[in-house]
């Protein structure tokens, strides 16, 4: 490993010395050699396989039972021991199995759009993944790039960058060349950048001194642990687990101590209670949470939406709030020059030169409006030449370039008209400047462009000659030169977009930098309502609670700063809204992290795309619309999952609690229970592939544990109910032995179990629901394989033996009764929940 612990204090051609590395960056070889040695904060391939799979066993309960299989073969009991086991391995198995299939699904999705840098290898430009920078590289930076490594400045110009994640500073920091103290502060080191942090304006040429955990990022994360995140659907599953945690326990340790009373064998006891707790767990739920949500992101990126965060899913789905800014979203997104035109209204030639010359010569990130400057007619530029530079930013809403011509120097700056004015003191019109009240009617006609529709930006200029090297403080003083037109009219059938929109229960809300005129004039255009808007400097004013009442009814937020964006998100979700942001600048990066799902698009600026959890291939609602459209099917299908198991779970334990009291035998064996659970999974495995009706997708749905712990208890019951009619058959009716009687109730378990899977998979009645060829070729089979294993040469092992036909159709039966009151239970449960 370099010493690179106060590289900021190295001069260039000492660090270069140090990381043997050269201006023209790294070979090949040496960045393949440097990548293996270099410290990561990802494991290997093969110990992330290894996690994954020891994860699986990693549940309380399932310790709980490896502990009393440790029992089992402690006292010699090694049949039962190795069921179980078997078992156990089949179930951590096939969890592994899927979840291992899910995240190489997703990592596959991932690089697509998988964040780069741009680095010079062989002395040629390169672009290379974020996690492929080596100490030694050259990195060459522009605006909206992410920062791969802590890094030495080597070039630069007019470089600012965004350090809030590690200096907690919410303004840029503007960076310089030079040689620092070993001790100088972090947040004084200007000739240092940081990996995590991003690059608001302007380039830079820059050595890679540390990467992965050795940069001050993953140095700071391995000392602080925090948590991601929980979105509202991680935190209900995390509360529903404890719920079902907690019952499990005391269910099972009055289980233990009724059979122990009761004088049946210990051992025998602590297996089944331990099972019985096991069984009544959900332990595939991870797995098929994780299954479910990975299959909706492979069909989400059918329909070019790609997943980064997976529970993000789920939020897509709960939506029922989504802010964007209106161009290239509401708006076609493609800028064009309307017209430049001086302060009375007429073509200005030197507003054209000088607009053209700013657009080519800035340096900070690509932008729409300056693309669409440098498409109009080249104007006679050949004598200019660049000087200096002040990049933009979204406090000042200004961009400077000094160009020279002839020994002159000339200051040019555009921007927003209003901060444009701000820092004008005269008004040129033809060849004629002048000093009079021309502010007034600038005004006048900047509202006029607006009501058209045209997004206007202003341009001035000021001779600089003696002195060209400038800094914010020289917009001052300047001349006004006119006004630059730009068009970008709504999308072509975006109003029935947003019918859609509100159709599916989500309102937009649009949050622009625009002026207040030209957002009403866009929101009217596609019928959004705009009589009220809250530009930002009324935002100003607010507090956070009056802020929290207007975002409620007010639909359109014009002329926002970056943070006020993040500032209106927050404030819909403290009304208990779940909001989406859309956004593809650096000033979306905030609001698109505060947000419960952050969308950006795949021309991005990288610092947009890494901050967001879903990335849309189209910037198109027709593609958002799909998403929402899929997340609700993922939520709906991972909600069946929990439905079916609560309940069958719930009330087998019920059952089975109360028949161990009465019953001179256990009324299943440790390793049935666990069979039950194993074989029961198995079809919950291909809900993911579940077709999901149509009534259900029309509205945002949020997790509630009310209705879940409701469904548990009048399922549960209803289960147990017949359970127990399965119980007065076998025992009272049959005569059955204990044998006899476990595989009864097995198979009328198993059985019901699937029959409430196709039940309540659908708020329809079952036989007029669509179901997945998948979930039930895999229910068929699992009943078929039930109804046949107690006749099989090795169902002695496992406590079964074949069941006399009146027996067997008997069971059956009551498994299709219960399948038929579970129907009209369901209809009636979901009228009166209201869900």
């Amino acid at each position: 490993m370099y010493d690179t612990a106060t590289f900021w204090s190295f001069s260039p051609e000492e660090a270069l010395q140090r990381m043997d590395s050269e201006s023209n960056g790294l070979s090949d070889a040496q960045a393949a050699m440097r990548r293996e040695r270099s410290p990561r904060q990802s494991a290997s391939p093969f110990l992330q396989g290894l996690r994954l799979f020891l994860l699986q066993f990693k549940k309380p309960l399932t310790l709980l039972l490896l502990v009393g299989l440790a029992f089992s073969a402690t006292l010699g009991e090694f049949t039962n021991a190795a069921i179980i086991l078997a078992i156990l391995l089949l179930s951590g198995l096939l969890g592994f199995v899927q979840e291992r299939k899910a995240d190489r699904a997703m990592e596959q999705l991932l690089r697509l759009i998988q964040a780069r840098a741009t680095v010079r290898r062989n002395g040629i430009e390169r672009s290379v993944p974020l996690d492929e920078v080596v100490p030694g590289d050259i990195l060459l930076l522009k605006a909206g790039d992410i920062i791969p490594a802590d890094s030495l400045l080597l070039e630069l110009e007019d470089l600012y960058v965004n350090e809030a994640a590690l200096s907690g500073e919410s303004f840029p920091a503007e960076k310089k060349q030079g040689v620092l103290p070993p001790d100088t502060p972090l947040i004084r080191r200007t000739n240092a950048i940081f990996a995590g942090s991003n690059v608001i304006s302007g380039t830079a040429v820059a050595l890679a001194m540390a990467t992965g955990t050795q940069s001050q990022l993953g140095i700071l994360e391995q000392e602080i642990s925090t948590a991601p995140r929980e979105n509202a659907f991680e935190r209900g599953l995390r509360t529903f687990g404890y719920l079902i945690m907690r019952v499990a326990l005391l269910m099972s340790g009055l289980i233990l101590i009724i059979n122990i009373g009761l004088g049946k064998p210990a051992l025998d006891s602590l297996l089944f209670a331990l099972a019985l707790s096991l069984g009544l767990t959900p332990e595939m739920l991870p797995a098929i949470v994780t299954i479910t949500l990975a299959s909706g992101a492979r069909r989400l990126a059918g329909k070019k939406v790609i997943v980064k965060k997976l529970s993000a899913i789920q939020d897509f789905g709960a939506m029922d709030i989504l802010c964007a800014d209106k161009t290239g979203t509401l708006t076609e997104g493609i800028v064009k020059v309307h017209a430049c035109i001086d302060a009375d209204g007429n073509e200005s030639p030197l507003a054209y030169r000088y607009a053209y010359l700013n657009a080519c010569y800035q340096s900070g990130y690509a932008n729409p409006i300056d693309e669409a400057i440098r498409t109009m007619p080249e104007p006679d530029i050949a004598l200019f030449q660049k000087f200096d530079e002040v990049p933009y930013d979204f406090i000042r809403k200004r961009l400077s370039v000094v160009v020279k011509e002839d020994g002159k120097h000339i200051m040019i700056t555009k921007g927003a008209v209003k901060n444009i004015l701000d820092v004008c003191s005269s008004c040129r019109t033809g060849s004629d400047t002048h000093n009079g009240d021309w502010k007034q009617k600038a005004l006048q006609n900047l509202d006029a462009f607006s009501a058209q529709g045209f997004r206007t930006i202003g341009i001035c200029s000021k001779d600089v000659t003696g002195d060209p090297l400038i800094t914010k403080d020289d917009e001052c003083d300047m001349v006004f030169l006119g006004f630059i037109l730009l068009s970008d009219p709504p999308k072509e059938g975006i109003a029935e977009v947003l019918d859609k929109l509100k159709a599916q229960k989500v309102n937009l809300k649009i949050i622009t930098g625009d002026n207040t005129l030209i957002a009403r004039t866009i929101a009217a255009r596609i019928g959004i309502p705009a009589e009220h808007i809250i530009s930002g400097s009324e935002l100003h004013a607010l507090s956070d609670e009056a802020l929290a009442r207007k975002v409620q009814v007010m639909h359109v937020f014009a002329e926002t700063e970056p943070s006020q964006k993040e500032r209106i998100v927050r404030a819909l979700q403290r009304k208990g809204h779940v909001v989406g942001y859309l956004g593809d600048g650096i000033n979306d990066a905030s609001a698109l992290k505060a947000a419960d799902v952050g969308i950006s698009v795949q021309n991005a600026v990288d610092v947009a795309k890494e901050s967001a959890d879903l990335i849309l291939l189209e910037q198109n609602l027709h593609v958002i619309l799909d998403g929402i459209e899929e997340g609700r099917k993922t939520y709906q299908n991972t909600l069946k999952y929990i439905f079916i198991t609560i309940s069958a779970n719930f009330g087998n334990m019920f059952s089975m609690a109360g028949a161990s009291v009465f019953l001179p035998f256990l009324p299943l064996l440790p390793a049935q229970v666990l069979l039950s659970n194993f074989s029961t999974d198995l079809p919950a495995l291909a809900i993911s592939s579940d077709e999901v009706d149509r009534e259900l997708l029309a509205k945002p749905r949020k997790w509630d544990n009310r209705v879940i712990r409701n469904f548990m208890i009048v399922f549960g019951l209803e289960s147990s109910l017949f359970d127990y009619l399965s119980f007065g058959v076998l025992v009272f009716l049959f005569h059955a032995s204990e044998q006899v009687f476990q595989t009864g109730w097995f198979i009328e378990s198993v059985i019901t179990e699937v029959c409430i899977l196709l039940i309540i998979r659908t708020r329809r009645s079952f036989f007029r629901s669509r179901i997945s060829r998948t979930l039930f070729w895999t229910s068929l089979s699992v009943v078929v394989l039930v109804l046949v294993l107690p006749y099989l040469p090795f169902a002695p092992v496992l406590g079964f033996t074949p069941l006399p036909a009146p027996i067997a159709l008997a069971m059956v039966g009551i498994a299709f009764a219960y399948a038929l009151v579970s129907e009209m239970t369901k209809r009636w449960f979901f009228k009166r929940m209201h869900y």
